[in-house]
């Protein structure tokens, strides 16, 4: 699911998460997780750029009727080049913002209705990890940078906030295209295993 990633806005109004640029491949993910947690739960995203899977997630959790808190997290600076090719695909939403896609961010969810539903920090993953207690929270999915540093730390700072039974997981895990995405996991959580559409999952057992 991927829609016009390099363009800072959307050159249509943005009504639904299906128009907002981005990429996004786990809907399956967020379905499989809103049907197997309880209400009362709390799901966070690390990563959002212009909220296309955050918008996602607050559609499947708005229609499965339960009450879940869902937390967006993101610098809205963009990950700088990366990849092999050193392609800095936040690069046009931060420069058209300014310096930031923040108020692009905010704008979407407004659009899409789910400004009320979704809990927005602009800040950095591990600052933002403190915020809550060990054990606090249902499922955290990490889609910032994908660097082997920058996962390695998203994986320490958010795995000792997962409550028994939850899960933590994350995008790209991809051997020849991000490589730093599957060394940091395969390290840190030897127990993680290929989930949904190149996703990983930890689930705390």
């Amino acid at each position: 699911m991927l829609s016009n990633p390099g363009t800072p806005e959307a050159d249509v109004p943005v009504r639904r998460w299906q128009d907002i640029p981005g990429w996004f491949t786990w809907r399956d993910a967020q379905e499989e997780a809103v049907a197997h947690f309880p209400a009362g739960s709390t799901f966070v995203e690390v990563g959002n750029y212009l909220g296309r899977s955050l918008c996602s997630l607050a559609e499947v959790v708005s229609g499965s009727g339960k009450t879940v808190t869902v937390l967006g997290v993101d610098t809205c600076r963009g990950s700088g080049p990366e990849g092999q090719r050193g392609v800095n695909a936040h690069g046009p939403a931060v420069d058209a913002g300014g310096g930031t896609f923040a108020d692009t961010l905010h704008r979407n969810l407004i659009s899409c209705g789910y400004a009320d539903q979704v809990l927005l920090v602009v800040g950095d993953s591990e600052s933002t990890a403190r915020l809550f207690a060990d054990g606090a929270l249902t499922w955290v999915h990490i889609d910032a940078r994908h660097d082997y540093d920058s996962v390695k730390a998203d994986i320490t700072a958010w795995q000792p906030k997962i409550a028994p039974g939850g899960w933590l997981s994350g995008d790209d895990y991809i051997p020849a295209a991000w490589p730093g995405v599957v060394a940091a996991v395969d390290e840190l959580l030897p127990r993680a295993r290929p989930w949904s559409n190149i996703q990983w999952r930890w689930v705390n057992d």
